[in-house]
């Protein structure tokens, strides 16, 4: 993540939280305004050389230096490439240009290919770039790929809140284990939105319509969190150079979870929930491993001291029990800022005070005074409005007064949601709550600091209610 790197180094079934097709709206032919870039094969292909490639509508794009994305609407109605050496960056934020919140919503009707070397960023949010700034709230912005995305040997691939409909694949590259100490290889180091941060793989709140697989890289980190998978997932024979590597956590699985050979295993990390599988896990990621949570690694790395707590690294959604409940949302004041993107999106946040009620979980969650959105109890929700009406958004809920099966304590989730024209709301969301660390191995588990899960809400805008189904266990 690139928060995490900047610290360390000084620098709708699944499709849901992410901009439909036609959710864009409708652009006229591109420019060349601002890029280095000629029209090939009858004004069918966009060759881009370096520098940004302007919003608007193409054919099929193809990368060859390090090209950006940063305002605006661009839409491939066919495919990208992104040639062996080349960079494509959709993730910096430019738009607005006044206040760079962020990048391109990018839409491409076919698949996403990059060669040996080569860089792809699709998406940002506040876990990435996406942070706001003084004038304008944190915002999300997705990158909707309906084919697949294969990188064959690349430096790095990072994606961030977007959906992708076919399989997600990475096979070998990275740039070996010792791209962790600078200086970066090019072209990750020629993108000054990567300054300062080792090359690295890495999705995070993503939906993958196919199967998720990496094998075979050698690189610095590589991170798998949140993502909602429909295929299975594949981890076979990769290498990293940071021993806090190989984070795969609080994914949704519809198939298989396949782990094996790699170095470091697959671990926490700095926290995360427990794999949800629906089918089988193996290797490294069986349902019989029991990893602590956080990471010592981690821990360490943090400046903390004690154990975390131990849990299943995958869980199967057998085991969970399903429960019918509410999630009631106040607002807690006016929305903490509103600005409106190049490409007509309004985007706003927002916190709440949320209440949980039924069968399952049930609690509160109350914003302090003093409290940070997302980081403190209660709800933050960062939402995109686009021109035709419809709506998406991204929720972190903190319900610090939960209790669920007898178990009292603080519990995370995060939700993704659409509201269509007719103001519709619904989504998915995942429990997050990311371990916690101990004094000692012996003590007591706090709670529910193992709480894992996912379901589904829906209901009206208007209301201030949402109905709930519930898959909840521990791990």
């Amino acid at each position: 993540m690139r928060g995490r790197w900047a610290r360390l180094f000084g620098a709708a079934t699944l499709a849901v939280g992410v901009v439909a097709a036609g959710s864009a709206v409708v652009m006229t032919g591109a420019g060349a305004a601002g890029a280095t870039g000629s029209w090939s094969g009858g004004g069918s292909t966009y060759t881009c050389t370096g520098g940004t490639i302007p919003a608007g509508t193409y054919q099929s794009i193809v990368v060859s230096g390090v090209c950006s994305t940063p305002s605006g609407n661009v839409i491939v109605k066919r495919n990208v490439t992104v040639k062996p050496g080349a960079l494509l960056d959709n993730g910096t934020p430019g738009d607005p240009t006044a206040s760079p919140v962020v990048a391109a919503q990018l839409y491409v009707g076919g698949n996403v290919k990059v060669g040996k070397g080569g860089v792809l960023i699709l998406g940002c949010s506040p876990n990435s770039s996406c942070g706001g700034s003084s004038t304008a709230p944190p915002g999300i912005s997705s990158a909707t790929i309906r084919g697949s995305v294969t990188a064959i040997q690349p430096l790095g691939v990072v994606v961030h809140s977007s959906s992708i409909g076919g399989n997600f694949t990475v096979v070998g590259g990275g740039g070996g284990t010792g791209v962790c100490a600078p200086p970066a290889p090019a072209p990750w180091s020629e993108d000054p939105g990567l300054t300062g941060i080792p090359p690295y793989t890495d999705a995070e709140d993503v939906s993958v319509g196919g199967n998720y697989t990496v094998v075979g890289m050698q690189s610095c980190w590589l991170g798998a969190l949140r993502n909602q998978i429909r295929g299975s997932a594949t981890f076979i024979g990769n290498q990293f150079g940071d021993p806090d590597a190989m984070e795969i956590g609080n994914n949704l699985i519809s198939h298989n979870l396949t782990c094996f050979k790699n170095s470091p295993a697959p671990q926490f990390g700095d926290g995360a929930s427990s794999d949800l599988v629906a089918g089988r896990a193996s290797g490294q990621c069986g349902f019989n491993v029991v990893l602590n949570n956080p990471a010592a690694e981690a821990i360490e790395s943090n400046g903390e001291t004690g154990v975390g707590v131990l849990q299943h690294f995958a869980v199967s959604t057998r085991h969970l029990k399903t429960y019918f409940g509410t999630h009631t949302s106040t607002p807690v004041g006016p929305p903490l800022a509103t600005t409106t993107t190049e490409a007509g999106n309004t985007l706003v946040a927002q916190v709440y005070n949320i209440t949980f009620a039924g069968k399952g979980l049930v609690g509160t969650g109350t914003f302090p005074p003093d409290g940070t959105p997302g980081q403190s109890p209660g709800e933050a929700v960062l939402s995109t409005t686009f021109p035709n009406g419809t709506a998406s958004f991204t929720a972190y809920d903190t319900c610090d007064m939960c209790s669920f099966a007898g178990q009292t304590g603080s519990v995370s989730l995060r939700a993704y949601g659409t509201i269509n024209r007719h103001g519709f709301e619904q989504g998915t969301f995942l429990i997050t709550s990311n371990g916690t660390i101990l004094p000692t191995a012996t003590s007591p588990v706090p709670g529910l600091a193992t709480l894992v899960g996912y379901g589904y809400f829906w209901g009206s805008s208007s209301s201030s209610t949402v109905h709930l189904i519930e898959h909840l266990g521990f791990g």
